[in-house]
């Protein structure tokens, strides 16, 4: 009867400790960004005739509304600071089809080219509209209108006409305000996302 005591709290205890053992989550894919689907979009906008690269708009927030034809995540934001203000942090925001910041976070971007930061990961949920945003505002940018300018593809004269596909991404419209503007569908602001 012993034998069998210990026995049932042998097995007792194995099973226990191998119920409450699992492996760890596996980490998440990596956050490409390289050749994004952004990048390919925004390339093949300014292909288009009359639609040009250009640092421009000088409104103090620069955003785009986007889908995704499919769940992902977002884990990094790329964009290229203005020279005069490498050092000052922007903020980038996305924002959600309620109109909620879902995710918020002031970051420093080269000067030379588009650099990319790691975000906290920020679930998109396929086919819904999302803004991206970035603002930087007048005061933090030495009161000079020169250095709130950003990269955009845009049609000197004309509006870019919506919506832009390509991928799973699809741009659907854009907006340059406050401190200037509204300038509503006049350009794309390039601010890159990697996403898994």
């Amino acid at each position: 009867m012993k034998t069998s005591i210990h026995t049932l709290a042998l097995l007792l205890l194995v099973s226990f400790t191998i119920t409450n053992c699992a492996p760890p989550p596996p980490p998440p894919p990596p956050c490409t960004t390289i050749n994004t689907t952004f990048s390919q979009l925004y390339s093949t906008v300014v292909a288009l005739p009359g639609h040009q690269n250009s640092n421009t708009f000088d409104t103090e927030i620069h955003e785009y509304t986007f889908t995704l034809s499919a769940n992902q995540t977002i884990c990094s934001i790329g964009y290229q600071s203005q020279t005069a203000i490498a050092a000052t942090p922007y903020l980038m925001e996305i924002v959600d089809p309620s109109n909620t910041v879902v995710y918020s976070g002031n970051h420093v971007f080269s000067s030379v080219n588009t650099s990319y930061v790691s975000i906290t990961p920020t679930a998109i949920v396929a086919n819904q509209p999302y803004k991206i945003r970035r603002t930087m505002l007048l005061v933090n940018a030495g009161n000079n209108f020169g250095n709130i300018i950003g990269r955009v593809v845009n049609q000197p004269g004309a509006l870019v006409s919506f919506p832009q596909t390509f991928g799973i991404m699809t741009i659907t419209g854009a907006n340059f305000y406050q401190n200037g503007g509204p300038l509503v569908n006049y350009g794309i602001p390039f601010i890159d996302f990697g996403y898994y």
